[in-house]
């Protein structure tokens, strides 16, 4: 399913712009659409992918795309609440857990399954490691426990699945 949006914004000079969203094309202003994948920014990540916006006056222009929500943010403002915009912030020590991960999906069980399993410890680490509700051991502990919890559910399958080949 092709994500659309419209957005209307006042840049910093006062000027009013319009950003279309439409079958994984953007346009600006009424101009020329351009494919979504040739605008991609840095700052995309596991949760958060985000596309600099081209526009004439300087402005930092984004679409932020969060699961199936898209915010276009101009100077740091989200242009439809009017608030100021926190994009999504992954530490640097969840690749503690990415590798743990990555060792288990070689150790444990690996193919599909594995890369099922551990893909979604890894995810669900990534979500708990940028909330904002949680403080910073608050994070790490919760973490731990899922990482502990994915490696006992592979575990079990992989005994399972050796159970049902021997």
């Amino acid at each position: 399913m092709a994500l659309s949006g419209d957005w209307n914004y006042t840049d910093s000079t006062g000027v009013s712009h319009s950003v279309e969203l439409l079958k994984n094309r953007v346009t600006v202003d009424g101009g020329e659409p351009v494919k979504i994948n040739k605008l991609r920014g840095k700052g995309s990540n596991m949760l958060e992918t985000v596309y600099e916006i081209p526009n004439g006056t300087g402005d930092d222009v984004k679409l932020y795309f969060r699961n199936k929500n898209i915010t276009l943010v101009c100077n740091g403002i989200n242009v439809q609440t009017g608030e100021t915009y926190e994009p999504v912030n992954i530490p640097g020590w969840i690749w503690v857990f990415y590798i743990l991960f990555i060792v288990d999906f070689f150790l444990i069980i690996g193919g599909a399954v594995g890369g099922c399993i551990f893909a979604g410890g890894a995810a669900l680490c990534s979500t708990v490691a940028s909330s904002r509700k949680m403080k910073g051991a608050g994070k790490v502990f919760a973490c731990i426990g899922i990482y502990v919890g994915f490696t006992i559910v592979s575990l079990i399958i992989a005994v399972l699945i050796s159970g049902l080949i021997s």
